[in-house]
């Protein structure tokens, strides 16, 4: 017997044993199982809980701290100082202070010195330095007590001033001790007819000169 023939009797015989097969069950079908009531109306539940948990307090939100400013004290209440510039900046994020200066009072130490002198019996030296006060000096000049200079007094100090009026006190000229008539006196006696009375500044400005000859401005 040939491969061949072998090999289709083989496919013969599993085609006839399928059909012998299901002309079996066709001809005795397997019994019906009854159905199970309990697996067919299961039902699955699930029950969702959901809770809620509230948390009560205070919630504080703290800036930076404040800038203080350190102070100056001065405990000695016989000087003629004071404390000036302290202060301090603040902000959300940083901050800043600065403790100051310390500021000399120059009227104060002219007071001082005035008093010194004037205890030791030099009241005219004392004159002298209340008079470099251009207040006090004016004071003094319509009192007709006119303030020392190289060592004159009185009328004697009065001219020595109306010959030298740039020796003032700054900000104070002759118009200012002078009556009206007196100025125009003055200014005749003492201003040459070479008198210069304007000229170019540094910065390139024209500044007139004061009639006495003491200072200059801008015209």
């Amino acid at each position: 017997m040939t491969w061949a023939s072998r090999i289709y009797l083989f496919s013969m015989s599993l085609i006839l044993g399928g059909l012998f097969a299901l002309l079996l069950n066709l001809l005795f079908p397997a019994p019906a199982h009854a159905t199970d009531p309990t697996v067919i109306s299961s039902t699955v539940s699930a029950t969702t809980t959901s809770s809620s948990n509230t948390v009560s307090g205070t919630n504080t939100v703290k800036g930076a701290a404040t800038a203080t400013a350190p102070s100056i004290s001065i405990t000695n209440s016989d000087i003629c100082k004071y404390a000036a510039g302290s202060m301090g900046v603040q902000t959300q994020v940083f901050g800043i202070a600065t403790g100051g200066t310390v500021v000399v009072d120059e009227h104060c130490m002219r007071l001082k010195s005035a008093r010194a002198f004037n205890a030791v019996g030099l009241k005219t030296v004392a004159a002298s330095i209340l008079s470099a006060d251009p207040v006090s000096f004016r004071a003094m000049w319509l009192s007709g007590v006119y303030p020392p200079i190289d060592g004159k007094l009185g009328t004697e100090a009065r001219d020595l001033w109306l010959q030298n009026p740039q020796l003032l006190p700054d900000g104070l000229t002759m118009d200012k001790l002078l009556t009206a008539n007196e100025y125009k006196v003055w200014v005749a006696e003492n201003v040459p007819d070479d008198f210069v009375k304007t000229r170019t500044n540094s910065d390139g400005e024209m500044e007139c000169r004061a009639v006495d000859g003491n200072y200059w401005s801008r015209c």
